[in-house]
């Protein structure tokens, strides 16, 4: 297997990264299952419809679980020796740099919540809509940044601020990448939604797993590019 992990293309990106995550599969299940876990307190209070404190206790325990959920499938697709107990030490080492990263989402996602109950007034002045939309698109942009920002933070340790400006670089110059990560992500998301919710326990560390190899594929890609950061 170490000698196919060498053969991280564009053509076989798809391939290789569906063997790895079948071959890897319990390992991938139980940090799935850690994961979960730590989404729980965020959960729980947007059920008690408390969507604010929801999002604050998203970022300070969705985003390092993310990040230490990435960490553990990053040494799975190197074909390092791991298990669960390395999820469970990258959740300290990443928990400071991903908390800001996590508050950073944050700001889009309470100020769309908190312009939602204006859309119930007889007439919706369009600053309203101009506002949601502009939080949608920020969110949006941010996702695509943190395709790239969480698995630079694992794969290579770096600090925020060079994360995120790699992560534009990347997004942008690798646009259909970035485009395909997206829908598929979003994909994920309806099966839960509409097919059967237990889905949403696994989709999300498969999903994890494409982020984490397009990372791989795309940095060996630019390594040469003068206008992108050494690793």
């Amino acid at each position: 297997m170490a000698d196919e992990l060498l053969l991280l293309t564009r053509q076989s990106y798809v391939r290789l990264t569906l063997r790895q995550t079948w071959d890897g599969l319990p390992l991938v299940a139980m940090g799935s299952f850690v994961f979960s876990l730590c989404c729980l307190p965020a959960l729980s209070l947007f059920i008690l419809n408390l969507p604010l404190p929801a999002i604050l206790a998203g970022a300070v325990s969705i985003a390092p679980a993310w990040a230490a959920l990435l960490a553990l499938e990053a040494d799975i697709l190197q074909d390092k020796k791991t298990g669960l107990a390395a999820l469970l030490r990258a959740l300290p080492a990443y928990a400071g740099r991903s908390m800001k990263l996590g508050l950073l989402a944050a700001f889009p996602l309470a100020a769309g919540f908190l312009t939602l109950p204006l859309l119930a007034a007889p007439e919706t002045p369009p600053v309203v809509w101009l506002g949601i939309a502009a939080d949608a698109l920020g969110l949006l942009l941010l996702l695509a940044l943190f395709i790239y920002t969480f698995p630079l933070l694992v794969l290579y340790d770096l600090d925020m601020g060079p994360a995120l400006r790699n992560s534009l670089i990347l997004a942008s110059r690798y646009l259909a990448h970035t485009l395909g990560l997206l829908s598929l992500g979003g994909l994920f998301l309806l099966a839960g939604l509409y097919l059967n919710s237990g889905l949403l326990f696994i989709l999300p560390a498969i999903w994890g797993m494409f982020i984490v190899n397009n990372c791989r594929l795309v940095v060996d890609l630019e390594k040469e590019n003068s206008s992108y950061e050494q690793l």
